[in-house]
């Protein structure tokens, strides 16, 4: 009786080790949590250009400067648009980004943007095509479409090229986001 109690407390004790050991398992890669990347909105760490202003400017307004203000209650309106039209982001260091968003305007879908192409650049002159789109459509006031791609490399420049609007003279757009994306996570 005495040898089935040992055993049964042996048996308990090496049932609690193991216990024990399988909730020390570690389910996490080894890696530092802080070095961990993570799919992220840059935007506000570069400076924001255009090759057409607001007729108030910048600061106006419907400026540029409201197309990344992160705030979709605010709007980009240009009057006539072009359809040579850019926005640029230019950032201190390289960025690895492989997805961006627009939020349409406030009011009229024509003048949204429906044809454009994304593009990066490491120096401002050389660029290279990283997304095109055409025939695109917003289907609400103030929505938010995502458009990813994959892209390993880290550029300085990143440049938005709208080359047709959905009909008229006018153009607006209340948000466009560009978001870091590591290769790992593309």
């Amino acid at each position: 009786m005495t040898i089935l109690k040992i055993a049964k407390g042996a048996i308990g004790l090496c049932a609690s080790i193991v216990l024990l050991m399988g909730c020390l398992k570690e389910d996490y890669p080894s890696t530092e949590l802080f070095t961990w990347k993570a799919k992220v909105d840059v935007t506000d760490k570069a400076v924001l250009s255009v090759n057409v202003e607001n007729g108030a400017g910048a600061s106006g307004a419907e400026g540029s400067s409201k197309v990344v203000d992160n705030n979709i209650n605010t709007k980009f309106l240009i009057n006539p648009y072009r359809n040579d039209f850019y926005m640029q982001l230019t950032f201190p260091q390289p960025q690895q980004v492989a997805s961006y968003t627009l939020t349409s305007g406030d009011d009229a879908p024509s003048r949204d943007p429906k044809d454009w192409k994304f593009s990066a650049s490491t120096d401002g002159n050389t660029w290279v095509d990283l997304d095109v789109k055409t025939g695109q459509s917003f289907a609400d006031r103030k929505m938010t479409k995502t458009f990813s791609f994959k892209n390993k490399e880290a550029y300085r420049y990143y440049r938005i090229s709208i080359s047709a609007i959905g009909s008229g003279s006018l153009f607006q757009l209340s948000e466009w986001r560009i978001i870091e994306v590591p290769e790992e996570l593309q």
